[in-house]
């Protein structure tokens, strides 16, 4: 079906109306409702009598049905602070520059200010495609999350299916491609961290994995792309107890949780520094 000339001006307009919402205090902004003008709420299903409380809602839950779609673990963190939900009250009036520069800032993401922002347009532009698609039926307990989501000022979380024993999130991560290095024959290549066991270290973005080393000086034989499901298999046929690591951060001397620097003549005798 081809689209009318009416209807594809109506969809520009939504479109370059998202572009409001992230400015000054985000989805907390007073008037969110008059930024997002008649075309875009009529796209999320926000009623002309909507109060204000419903309209940051329903803009919360749209944002959050497309976020759940992104398997990169940086992207809650960015997006959301983009947003100024889970951000100190304090900062959360600087407007989108402002928050995002002070959340690298103070270390809570371990990229660039310039990363974060290319990755929070790559969302926005997910965003604006979604609004040419079908949009989901908002719930009950949809609604009652978001205002609780608002209310504490948290992100939301995950979704998760109570019948499903696997977190979306993780079945995202087995179905996924990641990279990783590996040895001359392809397998994967262990961080051995003695008490600590082994660990297969993976990167769900090439750009993580190329930030990592450039900052480590990592080098490695070869890297090799899998799905996540074929790393855990990898880990679990391996005679020495293995973990997987997951976007392990470049930075030399901060424990398991941070960097792990895998160059070759380090494999055998890293060490684990307090």
């Amino acid at each position: 079906m081809v689209a009318s000339a009416k209807e594809t001006k109506t969809s520009r307009r939504a479109k370059d109306r998202l572009h409001h919402v992230h400015a000054r205090a985000g989805i907390r902004q007073d008037g969110l409702r008059h930024a997002l003008g008649p075309e875009l709420r009529d796209i999320w299903g926000i009623a002309e009598d909507a109060e204000p409380g419903r309209v940051r809602e329903i803009v919360l839950l749209r944002l959050n049905r497309v976020l759940e779609r992104f398997a990169d673990p940086l992207m809650p963190e960015i997006v959301w602070t983009a947003y100024n939900l889970g951000v100190d009250p304090v900062h959360g009036g600087a407007g989108m520059v402002g928050r995002i520069r002070t959340m690298v800032g103070r270390g809570r993401v371990a990229v660039s200010e310039r990363t974060c922002t290319r990755r929070f347009y790559d969302f926005l532009g997910s965003v604006k495609n979604s609004l040419d698609g079908f949009q989901e039926d908002l719930t009950g307990e949809d609604f009652r999350l978001a205002a609780r989501w608002i209310a504490e000022n948290v992100r939301p979380e995950r979704e998760q299916n109570p019948r499903d024993p696997v977190p979306a999130v993780m079945r995202m991560f087995l179905d996924g491609t990641v990279c990783g290095p590996a040895d001359e024959a392809g397998a994967p290549i262990p961080a051995r961290l003695g008490a600590h066991g082994d660990w297969l270290c993976v990167f769900t973005d090439e750009r993580l994995l190329a930030e990592y080393r450039a900052v480590t000086g990592a080098g490695w034989a070869r890297i090799r792309h899998r799905t996540g499901r074929e790393v855990v298999l990898a880990a679990a046929r391996r005679d020495a107890a293995t973990g997987v690591l997951v976007n392990p951060r470049p930075t030399r001397g901060a424990g398991i949780h941070a960097a792990l620097p895998l160059s070759p003549d380090s494999i055998a005798r890293l060490a684990v520094r307090r």
